[in-house]
């Protein structure tokens, strides 16, 4: 766990404590983060990533609101879908639906077996411990074995997001042998949002079942947003697990994954866009147990204004885990002088026969490409924003809902739609280049 010895903020970590909820898996949880303490800058996996307006927050639970307070229905997606409801770290029983052939659990109706499972991580980090600890809303999904689930399940996430609020969030989706479900989480903040969003969901993939899921990020401008997302993948089941950071202050979201079958098939993609001084950090952790498992993972960063966009991954191979084929890409677009990335991706291999692989490349838009379409009668800002889009929308081609893809081009065509992006001084913008790594990410790996 990334944490530090030194301890924070004393009024900090009072306000935090007094949100722990009672349960005594939640009780054990917080006692791991109290015990190192919050991140601080000088740690590794955060020193991109400044927590200095978490940390000046008046941290509180949200109030209760109800619903009549808060319009959902025009905050929701229009899809097809079993819509699972939740106000500022609640869960509404009464503006969700019923879900055929599974069970769902409100996470305070849950057994102490269950809630020790939950507990596990793959790849912790301190947020990961303080979500659970605090966590007031969640649910348990539990799909019957040889199931396929006819619609997608929504969960809809509505913060009001006044200053220092705290809505915090714990789910687990069981998939049963051979059993199909797709499932979209979706996280918003009310514009005067000034607090804080903390989100975990685990899934554990039978053998042979199919999940697809999708996270999508469009909290208020002044909201923060800590994300973890646990996978665990059986024997020949596989995964496609997408993650959209559309909008936020700070929003960091990190998706950590077990292949522990033998032919399991796992694919991880995010797209981030921050904007004025927004930080979006994206990371994954992706550890091969299994022979014989394929993972893919396409990581895509669009940074304006001043903002700073983050990638760190990690495939770590077994020695058990022989024919591997694992490939991670990051691709990362700077749009002004004072935007930044910082991209490291990581390979650790301990067998012998596999076939991993990583890349990344950060830069500005061609202008070469740029030149080509105005010879076509096509004006420099549209041949941009025709650029833009072509390189944001190939992950968001890949989510499988097409009302959610529909919704995430229409928000990529309004965002895009005022992006000016920068030259150099000769008025050209170089081509995509690859990253300078340091360390691991020079493509160095151990055997």
């Amino acid at each position: 766990m990334g944490g530090s010895q030194v301890k924070n903020n004393t009024a900090l970590m009072e306000n935090l404590e007094g949100m722990v909820q009672s349960g005594k898996w939640q009780q054990q949880q917080w006692r791991k983060i109290a015990a190192e303490g919050l991140p601080i800058n000088k740690d590794d996996a955060w020193k991109y990533t400044s927590l200095s307006g978490f940390k000046q927050l008046p941290l509180h639970s949200a109030a209760f609101q109800p619903v009549e307070n808060i319009s959902y229905e025009s905050l929701s997606l229009n899809l097809d879908g079993y819509r699972l409801v939740f106000f500022d770290g609640l869960f509404s029983v009464r503006c969700s639906d019923w879900i055929p052939k599974t069970t769902i659990t409100p996470l305070d109706r849950l057994s102490d077996v269950e809630t020790y499972e939950l507990s596990k991580p793959v790849q912790p980090d301190a947020f990961t411990y303080l979500t659970d600890a605090t966590a007031t809303g969640g649910v348990l999904i539990e799909v019957d074995a040889e199931t396929v689930i006819d619609k997608p399940i929504y969960l809809l996430h509505i913060s009001s997001g006044m200053k220092g609020d705290v809505c915090s969030y714990r789910h687990h989706i069981s998939l049963g042998r051979l059993s199909q479900c797709e499932l979209i989480e979706h996280h918003i903040s009310l514009d005067q949002g000034g607090g804080v969003t903390l989100s975990r969901m685990s899934a554990d993939v039978g053998k042979g079942a199919h999940f697809y899921h999708t996270k999508l990020i469009e909290e208020a401008p002044c909201q923060h947003h800590f994300g973890h997302n646990d996978i665990v993948v059986d024997r020949d089941a596989s995964v496609h697990s997408h993650c959209l950071m559309l909008s936020g202050v700070l929003c960091r979201h990190q998706t950590s994954s077990h292949l522990q079958g033998e032919n399991g098939f796992i694919e991880m993609n995010s797209l981030s866009m921050p904007d004025d001084q927004q930080t979006f950090d994206s990371r994954t952790y992706l550890r091969h147990q299994a022979p014989h498992c394929r993972s893919e993972q396409l990581h895509k960063t669009i940074a304006r204004g001043a903002s700073n966009g983050v990638f760190d991954g990690m495939i770590y191979v077994e020695p058990s885990a022989l024919k591997t084929d694992g490939q991670m890409d990051s691709h990362n677009l700077l749009l002004s002088e004072s935007a930044q990335v910082n991209c490291k991706p990581q390979l650790e291999i301990y067998a012998d026969d596999v076939k991993c692989s990583h890349g990344a490349t950060t830069g500005q838009l061609d202008a070469r490409q740029v030149d080509y379409m105005r010879a076509r009668g096509i004006s420099k800002d549209k041949a941009q924003q025709m650029l833009l889009f072509a390189f944001a929308s190939e992950v968001a081609f890949k989510i499988r809902n097409v009302c959610v893809k529909q919704h995430v081009c229409d928000k990529l065509v309004g965002s895009l739609s005022q992006v000016r992006p920068h030259s150099d001084k000769k008025g050209l913008a170089p081509h995509l280049i690859p990253e300078k790594f340091t360390g691991r990410s020079q493509g160095e790996f151990y055997v």
